[in-house]
């Protein structure tokens, strides 16, 4: 049965099965909630030189020094990431909260106040849950866009098995007063790049920035302007976004 193995299992993300083929135990620890036994639409296995490329990543970004269970986590997300393109799914930086059965993201540079906004969002709606605090995918259907859970969800653990219609993407900025302005697509497009993971290989590059364009017609833009010390900050976005998108 599935799970015996802690180094050959199957997860269940964007609704798709995965199995996945790791060198450590730290992957399996990290997707108890996903264990799946479904038929795997995709497979993913780990190297040595996967965890020697991770390594190298993190050294250019200057992260941490790390240990190879840990890589290895970052190692499987890059590949789910990256199989999932043929299933119209992408990876995206940002933290997405969700209430009244829609979900909103919020995308911001490390260290912007992403996760403290979002903590407003638990605090003061009673049915709101994180679906993702760092790195959801998002999955494109020919009606809409979808916000996935997955147990790659930022250091707090912010995150929930689910998948969510996605209704407004937020790109924040800090500022003096809170203040949310509705943008166009093309003025949201290079900000959203940016937060989008970018595959080296041309062609999976192709597809992502074509997934990313079809956002056009599936969700709302917003730049925030935010001060999270302001008394209204948790009131400004929660109004703009589910008095604007409630019918959407």
């Amino acid at each position: 049965m599935n799970g015996k193995n802690e180094r050959d299992f199957r997860i269940a993300v964007a609704g798709h099965s995965v199995a996945v083929h790791a060198l450590h135990t730290r992957v399996f620890s990290l997707c108890k909630e996903y264990l799946t036994d479904l038929a795997p639409d995709m497979e993913i296995s780990v190297t040595e030189s996967d965890l020697e490329s991770e390594r190298q990543e993190a050294k250019k970004s200057r992260s941490p020094q790390q240990n190879d269970a840990y890589l290895e986590t970052l190692a499987v997300y890059r590949k789910i990431s990256e199989k999932m393109l043929a299933y119209d799914t992408f990876l995206m930086h940002g933290a997405v909260v969700a209430t009244g059965g829609n979900a909103y993201m919020f995308t911001a540079v490390s260290g912007t106040g992403k996760t403290t906004h979002i903590k407003k969002w638990l605090k003061y709606v009673d049915d709101a849950f994180v679906v993702n605090g760092d790195k959801p995918l998002i999955k494109i259907t020919d009606t809409q866009a979808i916000a996935c859970g997955t147990p790659w969800c930022g250091k707090e653990g912010f995150g929930a098995n689910a998948m969510v219609p996605l209704k407004a993407i937020v790109m924040m900025e800090r500022g003096e007063e809170n203040v949310m302005e509705k943008i166009s697509f093309s003025q949201a497009f290079l900000y959203l790049l940016q937060q989008t993971y970018r595959p080296a290989g041309a062609d999976q590059m192709r597809k992502t920035l074509s997934l990313l364009s079809v956002l056009r017609d599936k969700v709302c833009f917003y730049r925030f302007r935010f001060n999270n010390l302001a008394d209204d900050a948790f009131s400004v976005s929660y109004q703009a976004l589910t008095g604007d998108h409630a019918g959407r």
